[in-house]
């Protein structure tokens, strides 16, 4: 087992994981309220997308699931 401590070589940045949800403007609020930072977004790509950190310093990548 390889442990990065949150951080993984060039080009690749910090290990981010990423979560499909159906409200992604409604889950945003939610996670702003509780003391989250959005990190990008929304933004368009494939599904509307955004980056969020919460106070702890995990990274998540949130898409809705309308396209």
């Amino acid at each position: 087992m390889h442990v990065t401590d949150g951080h993984l070589p060039f080009p690749y940045g910090r290990e981010i994981t990423g979560y499909e949800i159906p409200d992604l403007a409604g889950t945003l609020a939610k996670a702003k309220a509780a003391g989250a930072s959005i990190l990008a977004g929304p933004y368009a790509a494939d599904h509307r997308n955004a980056l969020s950190c919460n106070p702890g310093g995990y990274i998540a990548e949130i898409h809705d699931t309308q396209k």
